[in-house]
């Protein structure tokens, strides 16, 4: 028997900038998934994480905010005093790509009462006479403390006249790094289109002075990579991969856990993965596990460990996968207000009033 699996917490969530520099008391990794024994690292249905959908909020609120900048944009004021004394710029402009996109934008620059914070923010909107829609913002800062950021996002619409399928793309990427020397960055991609096609990736590491005193069992560096990969039809491929690196004086212990899933549409698949770790004088250990799918209502489970573990099984068993996006095309589109809200570009030798 098929069923389609509940999204699974398979990812983790980078602190924002202003956590990371004032919160680090907990420097642990959380615990990786497959440290499980390996009878229970199966495909049952894992519990619902909404990390996902928190995300979606935040680039809602990014695109509201570049909204408000960019409807202000024609104000005469090019530069004020706030009522807390800092001080701000503003620049503005239009620009035409080679592709025949127009480009609306918005720089402002600002600096705090005593000069303590810098920062500058841009934002800009683009669009051509057809069907291509982007919507996005940069900002960067630095202040006396040695606290220096960025972060980037962007979304956009086209449409592909050969297929005549809308497609529409996400993208952030946040960076801190503190005057310790601690850094973070994140980075997301997405796209759908309208057939049900979907992508979406993320890459996430932190890292501390390898100096740093830790308690037994955390790390200096840890990293993150997650992807997702659905066809539209009910075929999907999965896949997770963390790892963490502690500073032992002279030399690296690592950890790590990773796996993957590829089924298609008719439910026949493999989920497979790794868990492993490496001492700083390269003694080394790892347990590999497996599972295949067939649609027989039986599940052949293997894997081995290199302290001589081994299992070999065939057992009966619902498949569980998620055959399509939790966040599809559908809750783009409507999540897109402000991207939507665009406007296109007039036709070539357009005169208003005529």
């Amino acid at each position: 028997m098929l069923m389609e699996k509940e999204r699974s917490a398979d990812f983790l969530s980078l602190p924002f900038v202003t956590s990371f520099f004032e919160k680090k008391e907990d420097r642990s990794l959380p615990p990786f998934q497959s440290f499980a024994e390996p009878e229970n690292v199966d495909s049952e249905a894992k519990p619902v994480a909404d990390a996902e959908e928190a995300f979606e909020t935040q680039f809602s609120n990014n695109a509201a905010e570049a909204a408000r900048a960019l409807s202000t944009s024609d104000d005469k004021s090019s530069h004020g005093i706030d009522p807390d004394g800092s001080k701000w710029w503003k620049e503005t402009g239009v620009e035409q790509r080679p592709d025949g996109v127009v480009c609306k934008w918005t720089v402002i620059r600002g600096v705090s009462a005593d000069g303590s914070v810098e920062f500058e923010d841009k934002y800009w909107e683009a669009s051509d006479r057809f069907d291509h829609k982007e919507l996005g913002s940069e900002k960067s800062g630095r202040d006396a403390r040695g606290n220096v950021w960025r972060e980037y996002w962007k979304e956009s619409m086209w449409q592909d006249f050969t297929s005549g399928l809308m497609h529409m793309e996400k993208s952030a990427d946040k960076w801190g790094k503190n005057g310790n020397g601690e850094q973070w960055q994140e980075k997301w991609w997405e796209q759908y289109d309208s057939s049900g096609k979907a992508e979406k990736s993320a890459d996430k590491w932190c890292s501390l002075d390898p100096n740093t005193p830790l308690d037994i069992g955390h790390a200096h560096v840890w990293h993150e990579r997650w992807g997702e990969t659905y066809d539209g039809s009910g075929g999907s491929v999965k896949y997770t991969d963390k790892w963490a690196e502690r500073s032992e004086g002279d030399g690296w212990s690592k950890w790590g856990d990773k796996w993957d899933e590829h089924f298609d549409p008719n439910g026949h698949g493999v989920k497979q993965g790794e868990t492993w770790w490496e001492g700083k004088y390269g003694d080394r250990w790892n347990r590999t596990w497996g599972e295949g799918h067939n649609g027989s209502g039986w599940v052949h489970k293997y894997g081995r460990s290199s302290s001589g573990e081994h299992w070999d099984t065939h057992e009966p068993q619902e498949t569980w996968y998620e055959r399509y996006p939790h966040f599809g095309f559908r809750h783009c589109f409507e999540n897109s207000v402000q991207l939507l809200s665009v406007p296109r570009q007039p036709p070539k030798n357009f005169k208003p009033g005529k």
